[in-house]
């Protein structure tokens, strides 16, 4: 059984995005799918460097608050809630809560069907 997570010895600094993280893949023996994906840690009073591309992505966050900021839209993020982020879209996270926030990113290359709307809140919130 391969086990990798998020503690802190797992973690590298990811310079064009200003945060911690573990990629997903490569992963030994597997082959990699259609898309990718991180473990993510944003430290507290830490901005992720905003950033746009061609992918589309999705945020589930495990741990923390913060505020995420997609084009001119903000809103407050945390544990529990999914955001879809649209290719195209600049988006930065900002950690002004006290604890460090944790989420893993998926990203894809969008298909026939993918929306290019804004952030959608899977939560409700």
């Amino acid at each position: 059984m391969d086990v990798v997570g998020w503690a802190e010895e797992n973690l590298v600094f990811e310079p064009d995005y200003n945060v911690l993280g573990r990629r997903l893949f490569p992963w030994p023996g597997v082959d990699t799918p259609g898309w990718e994906g991180a473990w993510v840690v944003l430290p507290s009073g830490e901005v992720s460097t905003a950033h746009s591309h061609h992918e589309a992505e999705i945020f589930f966050i495990v741990g923390g608050t913060g505020r995420l900021d997609i084009d001119a839209e903000s809103r407050t993020v945390g544990a529990g809630d999914t955001v879809f982020i649209a290719p195209g879209r600049s988006h930065e996270l900002v950690n002004d809560g006290p604890e460090r926030i944790v989420y893993i990113s998926i990203w894809w290359v969008p298909t026939l069907g993918t929306p290019t709307a804004g952030a959608v809140d899977a939560s409700g919130g």
